[in-house]
């Protein structure tokens, strides 16, 4: 661990988990196709990380763990985030289902009920935007 990642913010550590979580379902089908890639390095670079740590977090990707935000909305933006890389391929595979649904355990969900996927999928292909989309769920 290098001396910079001990002086990280909490914001900066949740961003890297968030990351991470987005890796995750982008693979979960055990491919990552180049619309999944790009959709990674535009939200990583949203999140103000830069192409190293975009680059890091792809291949050690145990290295990060999953902090979730306090706020709802925040929470929610999080997941829709996960749920646009899951439709990005345009295919909706169990095994992405599956991760999702534990993903929104581990943001501080009872279950996946708590969060309208069929909504969020439906903004989504509207166009509405994260944090549109986040608001009206929460």
């Amino acid at each position: 661990m290098s001396i910079a990642q001990y002086f990280e913010s909490g914001e900066k550590k949740q961003d890297k988990g968030h990351f991470k979580n987005l890796l995750l379902i982008a693979k979960a089908d055990g491919k990552l196709t180049d619309e999944e890639n790009l959709l990674l390095y535009r939200i990583g670079k949203n999140i103000d990380l830069n192409k190293e740590q975009i680059e890091d977090i792809i291949n050690n990707p145990s290295k990060y763990p999953i902090i979730p935000p306090v706020s709802k909305v925040e929470r929610m933006q999080q997941m829709v985030e996960l749920i646009k890389m899951m439709i990005t391929d345009g295919e909706i595979d169990k095994n992405e289902m599956n991760l999702i649904d534990i993903m929104a355990v581990r943001l501080g969900y009872k279950n996946i009920d708590e969060v309208d996927v069929k909504k969020a999928i439906e903004m989504l292909l509207n166009g509405d935007d994260t944090e549109t989309i986040a608001e009206t769920i929460a």
